[in-house]
């Protein structure tokens, strides 16, 4: 069915895929403070060392942010599916979480603020 090629080619793609996976994990370091965006206007910037719950409202609907023990993470929202709440906690530059329908983005930024990446 198989053949040797076809085997080891596929152990090589996986290789090489998680070798880039760890490379790019390499550049993310830990975060300083998080940038909030509705519907692509920047709404603010909240520090991960303070402890705060953030609403997050907008004519799309409405959305509660968490900031605990320097990670943030979406706790509520009006959403039909909720994926946005299913992320989790993150705390990485560049890491991000996306409500879509309510077009609320939470992204991730570093003590020097947007990096080039961002740019």
């Amino acid at each position: 069915m198989f053949k040797k090629a076809d085997i080891l080619l596929a152990i090589l793609l996986l290789a090489l895929g998680f070798g880039l996976l760890a490379l790019l994990q390499g550049f993310s370091v830990p975060g300083s403070n998080v940038a909030v965006t509705v519907d692509g206007e920047f709404r603010g910037m909240y520090d991960l060392s303070e402890n705060r719950v953030v609403q997050i409202e907008s004519a799309n609907g409405h959305n509660t942010m968490e900031i605990r023990d320097g990670q943030v993470r979406m706790t509520e929202a009006d959403c039909p599916n909720g994926d946005c709440m299913a992320f989790g906690g993150i705390s990485r530059t560049n890491q991000v979480i996306v409500c879509l329908p309510n077009k609320v983005v939470l992204t991730i930024r570093g003590p020097g603020g947007p990096d080039s990446v961002s740019y």
